[in-house]
């Protein structure tokens, strides 16, 4: 089985409650959730004026393969009522996505992995180096704990866990 980790962030609404609900989501439609990280209060990324974010990662076993999991996981953003607003980076109801999936890397127009911000994101990489530490993603040659050293974790904080 490969190693899938993603990540889940929300700023509208019931914080709390779209994390719960977006796990239970996951969970209804077969993905199996082996790991979560705390969650982490964490400030806006790529676009500031908007609330801060709660956000929380995964590790997860699916039999999906990674277009269709890509597809599943709109479906459960679309039906916690998420809707496309083409504002890149704007506020949201929930958020999820592939940050990795193994050691696959994949560039179409529905799907970059990994992540194509991953790296540019110090909350992210704090997150997920929290559930999988000793993961060393496809474009690099270090594990998720190593990438920490040296990155700026300012805007980001433990909110729960």
């Amino acid at each position: 089985m490969e190693k899938i980790l993603l990540l889940m962030g929300t700023n509208l609404g019931d914080l709390e409650t779209n994390l719960t609900n977006a796990l239970n989501e996951l969970e209804n439609n077969d993905i199996k959730v082996l790991k979560k990280s705390r969650i982490y209060r964490t400030k806006p990324w790529g676009r500031i004026d908007q609330p801060d974010f709660l956000n929380m990662g995964l590790e997860v076993r699916c039999d999906y393969e990674p277009l269709d999991l890509i597809r599943l996981l709109k479906q459960i953003e679309a039906k916690m009522g998420r809707k496309p607003d083409g504002i890149q980076w704007g506020p949201r109801i929930i958020d999820i996505d592939i940050v990795f999936y193994g050691s696959q890397i994949i560039r179409t127009r529905e799907l970059t992995i990994p992540h194509v911000s991953f790296f540019k994101r110090p909350f992210a990489i704090k997150v997920l180096s929290e559930i999988a530490p000793d993961f060393i993603p496809p474009c690099s040659d270090k594990k998720l704990k190593d990438c920490l050293s040296g990155v700026e974790h300012e805007g980001s904080e433990i909110y729960y866990g």
